[in-house]
Formats: structure tokens, C-alpha cells, sequence
């Protein structure tokens, strides 16, 4: 059971209160009594010695009828005790039954009065069952030498004892009553400041620490324990300010880190994360204190995590959902581990596509390369007829041309990449261009048997260079997977928020969707095999990206198998 401190402090006055009532009750008593006693002695001694002079005056009286006549003068028991210690007279008991009380001569009061000194003794009565105050003295009896005692009752001291300690008692009860009432107001009055103070502080550690405490008046040590608090809250209120301070900085710190940051307490609950690991590991908003079995489901990064509370993690690249994440971690001096997940997705894409590159463009030089050494060594060992000799020279300078192409592909695509390539931006009429774009594809179609469609009579702020060359290479595209008596359609139109898109499209075999979102990378065919019989680079589409890409300007692609398939460059508003 808990007690608040005025409870406390009454309890403290009550016991004091209370001990003081009984220890004066007691000791008050104790010293009456021994007052008392004293009186009583005193009062003894002078009728032992009245007693003892009426012993001497009267030689003749019997024993018996002088030990009554003294007790009804005096009041008390008188014996008559032979130095042997025989009763020999007692005013209390009769003759006859004399003979049946027991021997005296080893009473203190009596080994005394033989010594002739006077010693007083307190004992119950074995003869008259009371409790009395013996003295004795020696006397002369007709020649006799005796002991003359006289006993008083002490029952009237007890009772005026009694009587003194019941008054004292009540007085005390009745004035600790008075106290215990003051002492509970002043209880109160004392401690309903530090009962104040202690609210404030649960507040205080609830985190409320605006509030101050008013230092109550007339109490110095309170007032000093006011100030003192307020000094207190003022410094806590400083100390948390900075600390939140501080933990929202490092909150920012950690935020900004392209690394996913997760730190982990001993038995594996999280105490923080950033967005970047909220983000890769699709963790609640306010994971904090979750077990780490409730948030992470892929079991490879579960144990990764686990491991790391009890021992530092290496370097490791795990695969989830598609994504490669390197995790790392360290110990905490103080227990738990902090673990980072660097997200190198694009990292080991990138270096597939560099890995591809190399061998796309190493094949596409070989190729070209293999048939102009082969056409000119076939020309440097023998002497073609002139027809085979032309035919031979035409295959060795179109190679040469398609080796060209790629450089200057190569090259654009590289200033591109560099940023060296800067947009200057003008109207340009997307109608005009598409003519323009057409003509060195216009008798290849007309061979084909594949028709233009235009519907593009709509201007759009952009380069007109890039335009051109952006639909070049999509109507080479479109021309080279379109069949025969097939269709190309070029159209434009404005979108609802001032924007202009510009389509190209064909009814050709179409492109897969798996390889759809992969057309625009460098060297990339859906269908390398016949893509290499149509000739081109496999950098048109990765050129047109780029170019749209400066001029602030967005390429998609849709397609169908056997249906066809539409590029779009959806610039910007005016």
C-alpha cells in the first residue's frame, strides 16, 4: 500500500504523541509512587518511634493487648517478633493461631532492627495476603529484648497512583487529540508544496515541461526545492530540445543516405529505419520496436538481418523481387547492429548493358569488317570477271557505309550521352519534317509497296535537327519491319494540357512485350536475326531517346505481334 507523505508525517507526529502520553503517564507514576513510598516511610518511622516509646512505657500490659491498643492509636499492624524471629503478638492475628505463623528471622526489617538499623522492605503479606511496607525496631519489654514492626498497607498509594495516572492519561489523550489536529493541518500545509512538485515531475517525464512550479512562501528549504525544480525542468526542457534536435538531424541524415539503413536492438526489434530502407523492404510508416519476423518475409534477408545482432555481416548481395541489394553490418558497443542495404539494381544492369554493348558493337563491326576483308582479299588473289569484280567493290562499299553509319551512331550517341549536344529550340511544323524525313526512303518504300499516311499538320517548340533525325530513324524502323503493301502512319495532336505527341506507326509483325521495354537500349533487336538481314545499327531507337530526352520531350512504345507497332514522343507544353 502506497502512503503519500502527509500520511507519513501524521503517523510520525501519532507515534510521537503517543509515546510521550505513555512515558509520562509512566514516569509520572513512578515518581509518585517513590514520593508516596518516601512519605510513607517517613510517616513509619515516626510512629515506629511512638510505638517504640509506648513499648517502654508500658512494662506490665501483655504483648497482645499493647500491639492492639498501638495499632488502634497508629492504624497499622503491629508485631511483636523475638530476636529469634518467633511471633510473639500480632494485632492482626488471635492468640491461639500465633503458634501456626512462620518464623521472621530472616525478614530484612528484622535482620535490621537486630543490627539496630532501621530498613525498610515492600512484600505481600503471606499471613494477612496484602501488599504492605515493613520497618521494625528494637524495644525492651519487662526485661524482654524484642522487635517491634509495624506494617502499612500500600494499596492507598497504588489507588492515589491510579488516580493520577487515569487524570494524566486523559489529559494527554485529549491534548494529542488537540496536537494530532494541528499536526494534521500543519502536515498538509507542509506537504501539499512537495505534493504539487511531485505531479509536476510526473509530468515532467511524461514530457511536459512548459509548465513551472510557483516556490511556496514562508518555507525556505521549499522554496529552495521550488527553484530548484524549475532550474531542473528548465535544463530537462534544454536537454530534450537538443536531443530532438539532434535525433531529427540525424533522422534527416540518415534519410538523405541513398543507402537503406536499419538499426536493430539485441533481440533483433527495430529501433529505426530511413525512407530508402522503408522503401526497398516495403516497411510500415512506424516500424519501431516491431519484431524484425513481422516486417521481413523474405527469408534470406531474415536470417541476413538476424545474423548481423550476433556477429558483423560482410558484404553480401542477396536477390529480392528482381532487385539486388549488397547488405552490410556492424556491432553496437551497446548491443544490436546497424545494417545498411545498398540497392545495386542498376548497378549490375548497367553492367549488363555495358557487357552487351560490348558484344553487340564488337559483333557489329565484326561482321562488316569480315565481308570487306573477305571481297578484298577474293580481289587481291585473282582476276574477277568485271560483273563479279562491280558486284564484289558494291558489297565492300556498302559495308563501308554500314561501318559508317555505326561510327556516326556511335558518336552521336556518345555527345548525346556527354550532354556536348545542346537543343535549340524553334517552331517546327511536324508535317514538314515528316516530308523531309521520307525522301531517302521513298524509293526503297515504293519498291516494298509500302504507303506514307500523314496527319501531322501541327507545329511544337523543338529542335528541328533532332526532329528530323528522330524521324528518320523511326521511319526506317517502321519501314524495315513493315511488309510488303504495308502502311506507315505519322500523326500528331495536341494533348489536354498543351502538350504535342508525335506517333509513328506500322502494321509490321509487331515487337514481344517482354522485349518492348528494352527496345530503346543500345544494340538491342527483338529479333536480331532478321534485323541483321534488313541491315541498321541497333543505336536508332537509343538515339531517338536521348534526343527526346533534351529536348525535354518523353518516347514510349506499343505493340502487337503480327499487328504492328507505335512510337510516341510526347513533348512538353509550349
Amino acid at each position: 500500500m502506497r502512503l503519500r507523505i502527509h500520511h507519513r508525517l501524521f503517523a510520525g507526529f501519532l507515534g510521537v504523541v503517543g509515546l510521550s502520553v505513555v512515558l509520562m503517564v509512566v514516569l509520572v507514576g513512578q515518581g509518585l509512587r517513590r514520593e508516596l513510598t518516601t512519605t510513607y516511610q517517613d510517616e513509619l518511622r515516626r510512629q515506629l518511634a511512638l510505638a517504640a516509646w509506648l513499648t517502654s512505657s508500658s512494662p506490665s500490659t501483655p504483648l497482645g493487648e499493647l500491639a492492639r491498643g498501638i495499632t488502634r492509636r497508629v492504624g497499622y499492624r503491629v508485631t511483636f517478633i523475638t530476636r529469634d524471629g518467633v511471633v510473639v503478638a500480632d494485632s492482626y492475628v488471635d492468640s491461639d493461631a500465633l503458634a501456626s505463623v512462620e518464623n521472621h528471622a530472616d525478614r530484612p526489617e528484622i535482620v535490621a532492627a537486630r543490627e539496630g538499623d532501621l530498613v525498610f522492605s515492600e512484600r505481600r503479606s503471606a499471613t494477612v495476603g496484602e501488599q504492605l511496607l515493613y520497618g521494625a525496631v528494637s524495644v525492651e519489654h519487662s526485661g524482654r529484648s524484642l522487635v517491634l514492626r509495624i506494617a502499612a498497607p500500600l494499596a492507598e498509594i497504588e489507588a492515589t497512583v491510579g488516580r493520577v495516572q487515569g487524570t494524566i492519561a486523559l489529559s494527554g489523550l485529549l491534548s494529542m487529540a488537540v496536537a494530532l489536529a494541528i499536526a494534521y493541518l500543519l502536515s498538509m500545509a507542509l506537504t501539499r508544496p512537495i505534493v504539487r512538485m511531485a505531479d509536476q515531475a510526473r509530468r515532467s517525464a511524461l514530457g511536459g515541461t512548459n509548465a513551472r512550479l510557483r516556490p511556496p512562501g514562508g518555507v525556505t528549504e521549499l522554496e529552495e526545492l521550488g527553484m530548484a525544480f524549475n532550474r531542473l525542468t528548465d535544463e530537462l526542457a534544454a536537454r530534450l530540445s537538443e536531443l530532438r534536435s539532434e535525433r531529427d538531424e540525424m533522422q534527416a541524415l540518415i534519410d538523405c543516405m541513398a543507402e537503406g539503413v536499419v538499426a536493430l536492438d539485441d533481440e533483433a526489434r527495430v529501433l529505426r529505419t530511413n525512407r530508402a530502407a522503408a522503401t526497398l523492404l516495403d516497411l510500415p510508416r512506424d516500424a519501431t520496436f516491431a519484431r524484425l519476423g513481422t516486417l521481413i518475409r523474405h527469408p534470406d534477408l531474415r536470417s541476413l538481418l538476424l545474423e548481423s545482432v550476433d556477429e558483423p555481416v560482410q558484404a553480401r548481395e542477396i536477390e529480392i523481387g528482381g532487385r539486388h541489394l549488397l547488405v552490410s553490418s556492424r556491432r553496437l558497443d551497446s548491443g544490436g547492429a546497424v545494417t545498411t542495404l545498398l540497392d545495386v539494381s542498376e548497378v549490375r544492369r548497367l553492367e549488363q548493358v555495358r557487357r552487351d554493348f560490348v558484344a553487340n558493337a564488337s559483333h557489329e563491326l565484326k561482321t562488316p569488317l569480315t565481308s570487306i576483308r573477305g571481297f578484298a582479299e577474293a580481289l587481291l588473289e585473282e582476276e574477277p570477271p568485271p560483273e563479279l569484280r562491280a558486284h564484289f567493290l558494291s558489297l565492300i562499299r556498302n559495308n563501308t557505309l554500314r561501318l559508317q553509319r555505326l561510327v556516326d551512331d556511335l558518336l552521336d550517341l556518345s555527345r548525346l550521352e556527354s550532354g556536348g549536344w545542346v537543343a535549340r529550340l524553334e517552331d517546327v511544323v511536324l508535317a514538314d519534317e515528316t516530308a523531309q524525313a521520307w525522301e531517302p526512303y521513298a524509293a526503297a518504300a515504293a519498291e516494298k509497296g509500302v504507303e506514307l499516311a500523314v496527319d501531322a499538320d501541327v507545329s511544337v517548340r523543338a529542335d528541328g535537327a533532332a526532329v528530323q533525325q528522330i524521324l528518320r530513324n523511326l521511319l526506317e524502323n517502321a519501314l524495315r519491319h513493315t511488309d510488303a503493301d504495308g502502311t506507315i502512319r505519322v500523326g500528331a495532336y495536341r494533348t489536354d494540357d498543351g502538350g504535342t505527341v508525335l506517333q509513328v506507326s506500322d502494321d509490321g509483325e509487331g515487337i514481344p512485350g517482354k522485349a518492348l521495354e528494352r527496345v530503346f537500349e543500345r544494340f538491342y533487336r527483338a529479333d536480331s536475326s532478321r534485323a541483321r538481314d534488313y541491315g541498321g545499327t541497333g543505336l536508332g531507337l537509343a538515339i531517338v531517346r536521348h534526343l527526346a530526352d533534351a529536348m525535354g520531350a518523353v518516347v514510349s512504345a506499343e505493340s502487337q505481334l503480327g499487328r504492328g507497332t507505335t512510337v510516341r514522343v510526347a513533348f512538353p507544353p509550349d
